[in-house]
């Protein structure tokens, strides 16, 4: 087997298990993505304040909130100046949730530095990063 078939096995294996803390979410990846800005970030966020942070569209949005909201992981807040518009705030489920995917990440990465040490772990988080910036060229 060439070195490039062995490296993708290597990193799809890694991904794949990386990828598994997302599959056991209650809701998609994305919508996660959501409920951590507006439970992280300080402020009260608008549809179109989430769609330019995730660099998604208006329309996607809509339909996280609207499945969000349906699933009793957020509410809606009127905006006193313009009553058309509204706020996107968690509820205390949302914080649950976004809590506990927090804590089962930090355990992963927890055992991965453990496993690796701590200078190899910081090698392997720089040469990702740096790969990263390559294949975005």
């Amino acid at each position: 087997m060439d070195k490039f078939s062995s490296a993708n096995i290597v990193f799809s294996k890694f991904a794949s298990d990386y990828d598994a803390l997302k599959r056991d979410l209650p809701i998609r990846p994305s919508e996660m993505s959501v409920l951590k800005i507006i439970t992280k970030r300080e402020g009260k966020h608008t549809p179109m304040m989430l769609a330019s942070l995730l660099g998604v569209s208006k329309p996607m949005i809509a339909a996280h909130i609207a499945a969000l909201e349906e699933k009793g992981y957020i509410y809606k807040e009127s905006a006193e100046e313009d009553k058309r518009s509204f706020f996107v705030l968690p509820t205390d489920k949302a914080k649950k949730l976004v809590e506990e995917s927090e804590k089962n990440l930090l355990s992963h990465l927890e055992r991965l530095e453990s496993g690796l040490g701590e200078y190899e772990f910081s090698l392997l988080v720089s040469l990702l990063e740096e790969a990263q910036k390559i294949l975005e060229q």
